[in-house]
């Protein structure tokens, strides 16, 4: 790889990270060498690229024109070495977040299957059950669970995430067990907050039940946590209660009627190349939710 294209990677990854600081951290090298891979690509092209001073740095006009070549230039380059046959080869860092559990369940496993593939690969992963913004955050690939709230993101449906609603048995002991959905108004029902419809349940087949509860989370633990301990009765993602059902912990409730499943999508940044090192990841993922059948579009 020549100085400019170097040069370039650096002065994008600044531009998207918005410090010298973090994009030094981001891509592994010292503040020093990125500020002077910065000076030397404005010395190069005779423009400032960023408005410093101590406290902000911006793009300057120039400096947004030229983010706007400098990345179909670096696009240009990563494709050329896809064609090539490097894909077999790949290296770098790709960086992708995660909601927690569906990471803790499922997705670690499939990015270790990756990178004993791509041995040259690094992967670098935020958990959080909150929506990241790929951009500010500076990600490559973001997996989400449920519907998407933005309809500019570039997405592709990979998977389905099956729900199931369970509870305690000191729980149902104590309170009954429902045989119909309409029962589940006489239940205490645990609300994640995180989610739009949290209180309102759908079934396949369009029955919904609209439950109500007196403890809520933000985080599909602390519902876990809250059915095992008996405040009331929870529903999520399948493999979020798989150890606790399997030991039986927690049971499931209404085991005839089957909860809307929630769409997984892989979610791009709008309008960047996708390099690959990244279509590599994607397309490994997909495979991988395909052969899950917990995780895969198809009816198992």
């Amino acid at each position: 790889m020549n100085e400019i294209s170097i040069w370039m990677r650096s002065f994008v990854a600044v531009a998207n990270a918005g410090s010298f600081s973090a994009a030094a951290s981001q891509i592994g090298v010292t503040q020093s060498t990125i500020s002077k891979q910065i000076v030397a690509l404005e010395r190069h092209l005779g423009t400032q690229l960023f408005r410093r001073t101590t406290r902000s740095l911006a793009l300057t006009a120039d400096g947004m024109l030229f983010l706007e070549g400098a990345l179909r230039a670096l696009a240009a380059i990563d494709e050329a070495e896809s064609l090539v046959g490097l894909v077999a080869n790949i290296q770098g860092t790709v960086r992708v977040t995660c909601p927690l559990s569906l990471a803790e369940s499922r997705l670690v496993s499939m990015i270790s299957r990756f990178l004993m593939l791509h041995p040259k690969m690094e992967i670098d992963l935020q958990l959080s059950d909150h929506a990241l913004n790929l951009v500010s955050d500076n990600l490559d690939l973001a997996i989400r669970v449920g519907q998407l709230g933005d309809s500019r993101l570039t997405a592709r449906k990979i998977g389905l995430a099956r729900r199931v609603i369970v509870a305690s048995p000191d729980y149902l002991n104590r309170v009954g067990r429902p045989t119909v959905p309409a029962e589940l108004r006489q239940h205490n029902c645990i609300s994640y907050t995180l989610l739009s419809t949290g209180s309102r349940w759908q079934f396949v087949g369009g029955e919904v039940a609209m439950v109500t509860g007196n403890f809520r989370a933000d985080s599909p633990h602390g519902l876990r946590a809250a059915a095992l301990a008996g405040i009331g009765v929870a529903a999520n993602a399948r493999w979020l209660f798989e150890r606790e059902l399997a030991t039986g912990d927690l049971e499931v409730v209404l085991p005839d009627f089957e909860l809307a499943p929630m769409p997984i999508h892989a979610v791009l940044p709008s309008g960047r190349f996708v390099s690959a090192k990244t279509r590599a990841l994607l397309d490994h993922l997909i495979e991988e939710f395909i052969r899950d059948p917990m995780l895969s579009n198809s009816t198992p």
